[in-house]
This record gives C-alpha cells, structure tokens and sequence, in this order.
C-alpha cells in the first residue's frame, strides 16, 4: 500500500510526510528542490491490536503498514510535474494532496499569494493534462491498428478511451465517470492518476486549524467539497515537532493541551481508509498481527492474504467480533454466549473479525 504526497513546493509537503513517518527528511526552499523521492513505511495505529497484545502478551506485535512517498513538486521552470515525478505519482495506490494554508513571509508562496482553491485547481490540472497526454498517445497508436486491421479487440478500447478524452478535455477527473468492471479493468493498466484515491490535507497554522471560520480555510474547504474530494486540516509545522517527541513526552504534551489524538493519527488512518482497506485479526501467544485487506475481500482470499497454503485448503474461518471479545472479556466468555462463528469461503471479512482458520493440505 504506497500513498504518496503531492503538492506545490512550499507548502509544507516535506513536513507533513515528516509528521507521518517520524522521518527526518530534508525541508528545502523552492530554489533548491530536487528529484529525489523520501519514502517511510509506518505502522497504522490501531487500538485493538494494543489491547489485544496487552491480554495475549505475544512474543510478537504486528500492526499493519502503510508506504509514505514524498514526490517532488513541479519542476523548477514552473510549467508543471516533471515526466520523472509523474511516473513516481503513478505508482502510487492513493495520493494525498498537499495545500497550503499558513502565511508568512519568512516562507514565501511560489505563486506569491496563499489562496488554497486556487493551488488546488492547479494541482488537479496537472492530473488532468497528463492523463489527456497518455490517452491521447493511446488513441494515436489504436487508430493505426485499427487502419491496418490489427487487434479486433482495438476498436472496443478505442470506444473506452474516446469517453476518458471527452471527460479529462472537460476538466473533470476519470473517476467521476462510470466504468463498467471490464472497462475498469482495462483501464487499471494505465494508471490513471485521476481516478486515484484521493484526500487533500490543508497544511495551515494552529489558529488556523483551530478556527474554521478563518476565511483561508473556508475557501479550502470549499473547494475540496466543489470537487468532492476529503479534506483534513493538520497544522504541518507544530504536528511535526510533537510527531519527534518521545512517546511518553507526545503522551504528556497531547494531554496538558488538550488534544485528543496527533494529527499524524488522524492522517496514517485517512491514508488506510482512501485505500478501501480494512484489518481482520488473528491472536495468540506467538503473535498478534492486523491482517491488511481491501473492503469486500472473502474468507478463503483473507486466508491467501496469511499463506497462499491455507487459501488453497481453506475449510472454514472461525470469527469472532472484536466487540464481542470485548464486551465478553476474552476468547472463552465469547464462546460461552455462542458469539463464535464458522463461516464458509465466500463469507465477507469484516474489520476488526478475529480469524482463526480451519485448512487441510
């Protein structure tokens, strides 16, 4: 699962991936961007996995993980991403756009003033124009197979790409148009950066974060909900500064001010969440672990997502609700009010499903 960060230089990109991923990557100026990528693997927090380690006391705790990659912003002559930097966005499962929403002079806004619909636009433009690009290329090629009579399958392609030209030449992303699954399969292959995932984070000051009424932050608010687009405020330079504490100094500054959760909480579970995943889980005294899979995803696939062995002699999953164990105080008292399920392979794991599964090879 790889989320990359993109955005304008200077609007605190580097920060926010630094507030994430605990890193220490360097913040440059916009005179001295580069192409180079920092990338930071974090674990996604998750309650349930401490309590249940805090009850098994394994010899192992794994929680699941989610890949930050910070991309580059566009290139030092201001006309846009670079071919480089697009193909690093392209690989990405889901995107986190980055706007700025904090003044001050000290550091200065490369278009010279903070209007955050406006940086907005500009970034899902350059979404737009380079999958216009690649369609358009694609286009060119089908065409002269369909002349000389090559591929008969061409033509069926060229209806689904004529449609994406029609709608990014309209300024819209792909992913408001309806595909069906064969045409959603296709299109997979090309990595379309507009029918990615995606969650816009207004990087602003504390006030700011604090007052939603501040007029900077109306305006970005808006102009995520015109596009349809979820939007999290983070103020980028203090959160980065509490994401290098210690645990026990986090723990004791989050409490003498007041904050519930750090906004690096907040933005590692969007993350998860953009990319439709869920965690079932499995116990016991060697390990406890959260199972990474995508919403929907059957019994007999979570069991390939373990061991492609116990997919393939998958016989039954015992599940048993996170809740449930909760509420019964432990694995026996679930039991003991009947709360323990045998599901076959096509039941739905849910989040949060305690697995336990039966497989005979």
């Amino acid at each position: 699962m790889k989320v990359g960060l993109a955005g304008l230089p200077m609007s605190g990109k580097t920060t926010v991936f630094n507030l994430a991923t605990r890193a220490n990557a360097q913040v440059r100026d916009f005179l001295a961007q580069s192409e180079e990528v920092n990338t930071g693997v974090i674990k996604v927090p998750d309650a349930r996995i401490d309590y249940l380690a805090s009850i098994y006391k394994p010899r192992k705790t794994i929680y699941a993980t989610v890949e930050f990659t910070d991309i580059p912003g566009v290139s030092k002559d201001e006309v846009g991403f670079s071919r480089k930097t697009l193909g690093h966005i392209r690989v990405c499962d889901a995107l986190l756009l980055v706007i700025r929403l904090f003044g001050g002079s000290e550091v200065p806004h490369i278009r010279q003033t903070v209007d955050p619909a406006r940086d907005l636009d500009e970034l899902c433009l350059e979404f737009v124009l380079a999958d216009l690009e690649l369609v358009e290329k694609r286009l060119e090629r089908l065409t002269k197979d369909l002349k000389v009579g090559k591929k008969p399958e061409s033509a069926r392609e060229m209806d689904v790409m004529t449609r994406c030209q029609k709608v990014l030449e309209a300024g819209k992303f792909l992913s408001t148009e309806t595909f069906s699954p064969e045409e959603e399969h296709l299109l997979k292959t090309y990595r379309f950066l507009t029918q990615r995932p995606m969650i816009v984070v207004g990087n602003g000051s504390d006030d700011q974060v604090k007052n939603p009424a501040d007029p900077v932050v109306k305006s970005f608010l808006a102009a995520c909900e015109g596009r349809g687009l979820s939007a999290l405020l983070i103020a980028g330079k203090t959160e980065m500064e509490i994401a290098s504490l210690s645990p026990e100094e986090e723990a004791a500054f989050l409490k003498e001010y007041g904050i519930a959760e750090p906004g690096r909480t907040r933005l590692i579970q969007e993350a998860y969440r953009i990319l439709n995943y869920i965690s079932f889980l499995t116990v016991g005294e060697d390990e406890v672990r959260a199972w990474p899979i995508r919403r929907g995803t059957t019994a007999v696939r979570a069991a390939g997502a373990v061991h492609s062995d116990i997919e393939r002699g998958f016989i039954r999953a015992e599940v048993v609700a996170y809740r449930d164990f909760v509420e019964k105080g432990g694995m026996a008292g679930v039991k003991q009010a009947g709360l323990a399920r045998l599901e076959g392979k096509d039941y739905i794991v849910e989040d949060g499903d305690i697995v336990h599964f039966r497989f005979s090879i």
